[in-house]
């Protein structure tokens, strides 16, 4: 198949998996599922629902890697550059709704080399991308640190201009006070056996650049950068996920809500555990909240230790 047949194909593809999540949304509420499985869930119903001949394996891994993201591709030279590296990667384990035991048994070692790949090609098209006016603004984005060996991810917020300088996420206060926690796990033992560090958890944001004068995050900049997200947890295969505030915890569970009503829950995010906790940023400026967070971080543990 041609580029050009593959980019009309995603293309059909990626309206129809819009038309189906309109309709889902509508029939749900939204409450119930989350963005992430409503996308995987339009994408599989809308490929079936183009009719086609059998492409090859790769074609088909490119079309899906297009279609993934919501919204016409606006530099069609972009697309056709991120198709043809993501044809060239070897396949990613298929992601299924268990809650991958073998992370207690260091099986994730294939995993992490697998996706790191992936992760890298991830992290350049966000660093290129202009999909929001958040471009303009931005020193640089900063997709994410880290790898898929602990199985463990932390989703945040947004960048600050510590971020924004240095490409990297929670490098600032509140990234300090994240690393001495992941610190804390470590030197407390909380998960045996398992190294927790910023290198073996996974640490991103929901968007990639920083908002002007650390604003809240706008409706159409996470409906933009979100895919961003939603593909690095495909890639990482976590085992958990802990949100750092209301924006990652309001994108991946699908409902509205504070903080504080979300906390001291398990939630399941496909085949993963998710909790929610306050962002370390809200620590420095409440302190008190400090001991709630160590305390959801010791859930986090027992969650991981348990089916």
């Amino acid at each position: 198949m041609s580029g050009e047949g593959i980019r009309d194909e995603a293309a059909a593809i990626a309206n129809a998996v819009r038309r189906l999540l309109e309709r889902e949304r509508g029939a749900t509420g939204y409450a119930g599922s989350s963005g992430g499985e409503l996308l995987a869930a339009g994408i599989a119903r809308a490929r079936a629902s183009v009719a086609r001949p059998a492409p090859a394996a790769d074609e088909r891994e490119a079309a899906v890697t297009v279609a993934a993201r919501p919204g016409p591709v606006a530099d069609e030279r972009e697309a056709t550059v991120a198709v043809a590296a993501s044809a060239a990667l070897e396949p990613l384990p298929a992601f299924t709704d268990d809650l991958f035991p073998s992370a207690l048994a260091g099986g994730r070692a294939e995993l992490t080399s697998l996706s790191r790949p992936t992760l890298e090609i991830i992290a350049a098209e966000a660093r290129a991308c202009t999909k929001c006016g958040l471009c303009r603004t931005r020193t640089q984005a900063v997709p994410g640190v880290g790898s898929a060996a602990s199985g463990i991810v932390f989703v945040g917020e947004a960048p600050g201009a510590d971020e924004d300088a240095r490409g990297e996420p929670f490098v600032g206060r509140a990234g300090e006070l994240l690393t001495r926690m992941i610190a804390a796990m470590d030197e407390k033992h909380l998960i045996p056996g398992v190294p927790l560090s910023r290198e073996t958890v996974y640490i991103c944001n929901v968007l990639k650049c920083r908002p002007p004068e650390n604003r809240n995050p706008l409706p159409h900049e996470i409906e933009a950068c979100s895919p961003y997200v939603i593909r690095q947890l495909e890639a990482l295969q976590p085992r958990i996920i802990c949100c750092l505030g209301k924006f990652a915890a309001e994108l991946l569970l699908g409902i509205k809500g504070a903080v504080g009503a979300m906390r001291g829950k398990t939630y399941r995010w496909r085949g993963a555990k998710l909790i929610v906790t306050y962002h370390p940023a809200y620590c420095l400026r409440s302190p008190s909240a400090k001991r709630p967070v160590w305390d959801d971080l010791q859930r986090l543990a027992q969650e991981y230790l348990t089916d």
